[in-house]
């Protein structure tokens, strides 16, 4: 990886069980990039972004369980191939499972099936990319999951949550653990959605610090350090996680080689009220300081350098802009006081689908988001991509960075 790499991503969530009547969300079908694959790569090659956050559609892949069909990927990955300056990070998950697993992420097979599948893309692809994410989102993931019951298998609660962490963290482990067997250059990238929250209220710092390190369990996980951690171990083991669990990481503890951070000003900042009706935790709209600040936690407890893995804003043109020019501010004068920040992804590419897609019931066209560089419009049944004054900033900023 060189000193700093300028990375883009395209949306690549993939949850398509639909049992309760839900619509499929699979972002590459839905903004047609199984189709436009090559445009795609070629416009985001152009804006001279070095790497792509890129996901491989697991629920393609191994559609019959056990059964790999990589018709579609080698074509991706033979472009890959052919341009070696523009550098995948491999998404392996981006929240979906296959349809055959059943129970989704709490099936009991779902940790060796995933380090199944990672090693079988891994031992056909090695030579394209050293870089991999075993898992997008994990707090992500128990989330929408586990804690609000939006996605499958349904769980509610932070006993559900707690049920699908400790899924998500050994397929993570057992993910690593398989692809460095390969190659022990490989170079895990481990990426989860960061938060910070704040409390005017002096008696609310322990429900601050608590929510803190809730946004730190996959970290803490991964690394064998739940049972050092006195603020959230006490509060997980009430909500279902055994010594057991505990010592299942201990044994297995991995170090990511990088740290992937995903902050979006709109949504990674939380104020802690307490209100008649309970403890709430609104959005408050974030800073490149808040930014900062998150990345230096990660700088301070686990000495990683850092990889802005995902970042952008949802709004206007000149609100997009705004941020690029912000963020990109902070982690430059940031680098020049040594901070090994070694690089910075916008994402998605283009603009995205709305998960709320799956239950609205609106249309494709009435659920995209404005985030990307490019903007989706459709046209005759065909969603087009239009370059934006976004991506024009974007250029700019990889040229004078």
């Amino acid at each position: 990886m060189n000193n700093f790499s300028f990375a883009v991503g395209i949306e690549d969530t993939f949850v398509t069980q639909s049992e309760r009547g839900e619509r499929p969300l699979d972002e590459y079908a839905l903004t047609q990039h199984y189709e436009k694959w090559m445009e795609d790569l070629e416009l985001a090659r152009q804006t001279g972004a070095s790497m792509i956050r890129y996901g491989i559609p697991w629920h393609q892949v191994e559609e019959t369980k056990g059964t790999f069909n990589w018709t579609w990927v080698d074509q991706v990955m033979n472009y890959f191939r052919k341009h070696p300056g523009f550098v995948p990070i491999i998404d392996l998950v981006h929240y979906g499972t296959p349809g055959w697993m059943k129970h989704e992420f709490l099936n009991e097979e779902y940790p060796t099936a995933v380090a199944r599948f990672a090693k079988a893309f891994f031992q056909r692809y090695k030579d394209v990319t050293p870089y991999f994410t075993p898992l997008n989102e994990p707090y992500v993931n128990a989330e929408y999951c586990g804690l609000l019951g939006k996605w499958p298998p349904y769980k509610e609660g932070l006993s559900g949550f707690n049920q699908l962490m400790i899924q998500l963290g050994k397929g993570i482990v057992m993910t690593v653990e398989e692809v460095k067997s390969i190659s022990s250059e490989n170079v895990a990238i481990h990426v989860d959605a960061t938060k910070k929250y704040t409390a005017q209220d002096p008696s609310l710092e322990m429900e601050q610090k608590k929510w803190t390190e809730l946004s730190m369990y996959s970290w803490e996980m991964i690394q064998g350090k739940l049972g050092e951690n006195e603020i959230l171990l006490p509060w997980i083991q009430e909500n279902g996680v055994t010594d057991e669990h505990i010592n299942w990481f201990s044994e297995r503890k991995i170090a990511p080689d990088i740290v992937g951070v995903n902050y979006y000003p709109q949504f990674s900042v939380h104020d802690v009220k307490q209100e008649t009706s309970g403890t709430h935790y609104p959005h408050v709209m974030g800073t490149a300081k808040d930014m900062m600040d998150i990345i230096n936690r990660f700088f301070n407890r686990y000495q990683k350098p850092v990889f802005v893995t995902e970042t952008s804003y949802r709004g206007t043109e000149k609100e997009r802009i705004n941020w690029l020019r912000a963020s990109l501010k902070e982690i430059k004068k940031e680098r020049e006081r040594g901070k090994a920040i070694l690089g910075y992804t916008w994402f998605p590419f283009y603009d995205l689908v709305d998960w709320e897609y799956r239950t609205s019931g609106k249309t494709i066209e009435e659920e995209l988001l404005p985030f990307g560089l490019y903007t989706l419009t459709s046209e005759n049944g065909q969603m087009i991509r239009i370059k934006n004054s976004v991506c024009n900033a974007f250029e700019h900023e990889v040229i004078s960075f």
